[in-house]
């Protein structure tokens, strides 16, 4: 009984958001303990995103690279707390591995819509950060709000989702700071998808 009261425990624990804000973290000092953070050059050395490198150069390693790499102190924690906050309530909710992958697949392919949208616009920027993944992981909850919703029929939940959807559009258009939208709608559109793959909706079956 121990045992598996033990295993129920370590189960609720988030280790994989921790390990990521961990990661995140002791990444971050080591960038800024190496150079200049506002060196564009340094960043780029350092595996920030930028679009000739990833589709001319075939440096498709910076899709990964920047999702652990900040410019400051506060966009590190700004990200980090989204992540913490999400992570702590929702990694439990839907397992480990399928947080993990969402949140990985999400920032890879905000970075690549991102890329992607810099590489036709003609106006390259060098750009990193974990903000495409926690959108991503954002988007999940988006999810399982919808499908509360849809078990319960409760307006409330509608509410909520309605709230994070403008406070998601003030963050990125209203807020009056240098934002990668291209990442952020790729991370909240990969996540919405991969949320389809690894958490369908199953319509409740009705008992007779």
């Amino acid at each position: 009984m121990d045992k598996l009261a033990a295993a129920v425990r370590r189960k609720k624990i988030p280790y994989i958001t921790l390990g990521l804000i961990i990661l995140n973290v002791v990444y971050y000092f080591i960038v800024a303990l190496g150079g200049n953070m506002s060196s564009t050059a340094y960043m780029l050395s350092r595996g920030a995103d930028y679009a000739p490198y990833v589709f001319e150069g075939h440096q498709y390693w910076r899709l990964l690279t920047s999702m652990f790499l900040h410019f400051s102190l506060q966009h590190l924690a700004g990200n980090m707390v989204y992540l913490g906050i999400v992570g702590w309530s929702y990694e439990p909710l839907v397992g480990h591995w399928k947080f993990l992958l969402i949140y990985l697949l999400s920032g890879l392919g905000g970075n690549v819509i991102s890329c992607a949208y810099y590489q036709i616009s003609g106006k390259p920027a060098v750009s990193a950060g974990a903000s495409g993944a926690v959108y991503g992981i954002i988007a999940m909850v988006i999810y399982l709000m919808y499908i509360a919703r849809k078990r319960t029929g409760s307006r409330q939940l509608l509410t909520r989702i309605a709230v994070m959807l403008l406070f998601l559009f003030y963050s990125n258009f209203a807020s009056g700071r240098d934002v990668d939208v291209a990442a952020h709608i790729g991370g909240l559109v990969f996540g919405l998808i991969l949320c389809l793959i690894f958490l369908p909706y199953k319509t409740p079956q009705k008992r007779q």
